[in-house]
């Protein structure tokens, strides 16, 4: 293998690598990885945002289960639990693009606020997939980006599109 070959080798390892931090797994369970039927899989939705000249992916993210916070939360697209009741913080997390430097900042502010997070209970079973779905507001018909967003609701549906937290328990309720 010459030196350019190598070097090529390296830049699509690191591609493909970086390609996979954004969409792993958080095992919210200790010991060793679980077969999927002794597990449940929670995962975010996603949405897709265009302006004139830039495409973003938006997404529900994982801030914490049970009450233990989730670090680097932006890297994970799906958690694995073992079945029971579970309290899972979401929050809407907005793609800033090249900003990259703003995403921590982002995620902090995201999480602390009421607005665009909260906590959902529900009863995850074994062998099930769920997805936690959300729907943001915003101010302005015509602009909606991260300044006009005024809230957003979540909930939960199985695999079959059936609610099993409902639209109106993770629904924004201002204080």
């Amino acid at each position: 293998m010459n030196v350019k070959q190598g070097a090529l080798l390296v830049l699509l390892s690191c591609l493909f690598m970086s390609g996979c931090a954004t969409s792993l797994t958080y095992r919210a369970y200790l010991g060793e990885p679980k077969a999927p039927l002794r597990v449940a899989r929670i995962q975010g939705s996603q949405f897709v945002r265009n302006d004139s000249i830039n495409r973003y992916v938006d997404a529900v993210k994982f801030a914490a289960i049970d009450n233990t916070q989730i670090d680097e939360s932006i890297n994970f697209r799906s958690l694995e639990v073992d079945p029971g009741f579970h309290d899972i913080k979401v929050y809407f997390y907005w793609d800033m693009g090249s900003q990259r430097g703003l995403a921590p900042a982002l995620v902090s502010y995201a999480t602390s606020q009421e607005n665009l997070s909260r906590t959902l209970r529900f009863n995850a079973q074994a062998g099930k997939e769920y997805t936690v779905k959300a729907q943001p507001f915003f101010t302005e018909s015509k602009k909606q980006d991260i300044t006009t967003l005024s809230h957003v609701d979540f909930w939960v549906e199985d695999i079959n599109g059936i609610e099993i937290v409902s639209k109106e328990a993770g629904r924004f309720n201002p204080s």
